[in-house]
């Protein structure tokens, strides 16, 4: 058989099985069974006499695919005729008792894990080593490292704040202002992100949010809950929306709810991030009794950035700094940092095409022009790699990285940012 032929009863075989798996009842599976089998069978053979790769590993994945589907479905056809059927096992579970409260129990224990997954240790970045943004460092240190610190100083009606909104443009720090509080602090930290509270499985997310909380409130201490990109779960509630989606924010606004009335109220901490503020429901934001703007970096900022991402390789004179920081207005922390980097790896491209070098004190070699007095002519690979050493920065190194990294947040998007804050926020 050719193997043209041999595609063309592939193709006839999987799309009758594909016609039976339309049905809505009387499905035959022996008929699915072959279908597939006989698929299986002529693909196999496809694989072996075809001589393009591309279409061989295409192959290759899609026989797997059907062995998967083979084992699935002579499972269930085994299933079936020893009268094994789901309605017959869950029968006997609630006849005995048993299986029900098992299959809950491994749900229980699942759901667990998952959240324990979420805990991590304490950081190494602190408060000192986030540039700028000294409003919102503040308002953090008020509200959950000075009550654990000094709790004498927050009694009666004065009380530390319990729940606080970080937004602003992408890159600007807000993650990182949040690996500082859990720096600071000997609490436990929870790092959440969407995925880990979003499940496929219907009603599951509301009980991952419930676990979530509970497992916070059973710690020693005060317990810190940092959700990241929460617009993602948040948004503005619409009649248009899935029931499962609407679900999920009820049960997030009862547990914060709770959070606030409930006798463990002062042992929860609540710090999400939002690069959208806007597109959060007005019920979530009503509940975030701080919402803090995390701006683009100032000119300060900027200056601190590139002292701490450059450290030892830095040697810029306060000129050049100043430069650097009138040639960055409007780049974020994270644009920032791709700049400088950029900027690092000039002196490593030198080093690949220099031909002439100067012998240090200490022996390294270093690229040097060819006019140098006391230079050597050689290539990179033909001196030892311990000895070869790159040029110093400089400021045109940062300025030929300006050419290729550009800044990542619009004016317009900085105007949506302030009309936030002028209406429902405050600046950090």
């Amino acid at each position: 058989m050719s193997l043209l032929k041999q595609y063309q009863e592939a193709a006839s075989w999987l799309a009758s099985a594909a016609e039976e798996c339309q049905k809505t009842s009387n499905v035959d599976l022996q008929h699915l069974i072959t279908s597939c089998g006989n698929c299986q069978l002529l693909l196999s053979k496809a694989v072996e006499m075809d001589v393009n790769l591309v279409r061989k590993a295409a192959l290759r994945q899609l026989n797997i695919t059907l062995r998967d589907h083979l084992e699935i479905l002579q499972a269930k056809k085994a299933q079936l005729e020893s009268g094994a059927t789901p309605s017959n096992k869950r029968k006997q579970q609630e006849e005995t008792g048993t299986g029900v409260s098992n299959n809950a129990d491994a749900h229980s224990k699942m759901r667990t894990l998952a959240i324990e997954d979420t805990i991590v240790r304490k950081g190494s970045v602190t408060f000192n080593e986030v540039a700028g943004l000294s409003k919102a460092k503040q308002i953090l240190r008020e509200a959950i490292v000075m009550p654990l610190q000094y709790p004498h100083l927050f009694t009666g009606a004065r009380k530390p704040w319990k729940r606080i909104l970080l937004y602003g443009p992408p890159g600007t720090g807000k993650s990182r202002l949040a690996q500082a509080v859990s720096a600071e602090i000997d609490s436990t930290f929870y790092c959440v992100s969407s995925s880990d509270l979003v499940s496929s499985w219907v009603g599951e997310s509301e009980k991952l949010i419930k676990e979530l909380f509970v497992h916070a409130n059973q710690q020693q201490g005060r317990s810190v809950i940092f959700i990241d990109e929460i617009d993602s779960i948040c948004r503005i509630r619409s009649c248009r929306e899935e029931e499962h989606t609407r679900r999920i924010k009820t049960e997030l606004l009862k547990q914060m709810e709770s959070a606030d009335n409930g006798q463990e109220a002062e042992q929860l901490f609540l710090l999400c991030a939002t690069n959208r503020p806007w597109e959060l429901d007005t019920a979530f934001l009503r509940r975030f009794q701080k919402r803090v703007y995390v701006p683009l970096p100032d000119r300060e900022a900027r200056i601190t950035i590139l002292k701490i991402h450059s450290s030892c390789n830095l040697t810029l004179s306060d000129a050049d700094m100043q430069i650097f920081a009138d040639r960055t207005e409007g780049y974020s922390g994270s644009d920032l940092s791709n700049v400088i980097l950029t900027g690092l790896f000039e002196p490593i491209r030198d080093i690949q095409t220099a031909t002439h070098w100067m012998k240090g004190i200490d022996g390294k070699f270093t690229p040097c022009d060819e006019n140098t007095p006391g230079c050597i002519t050689s290539k990179m690979t033909e001196l030892p790699p311990e000895d070869v050493r790159p040029r110093d920065m400089t400021l045109q190194d940062f300025m030929k990285a300006l050419e290729s990294c550009h800044r990542t947040v619009t004016s317009e998007e900085l105007k949506q940012f302030q009309d936030f804050t002028n209406n429902f926020g405050q600046n950090g």
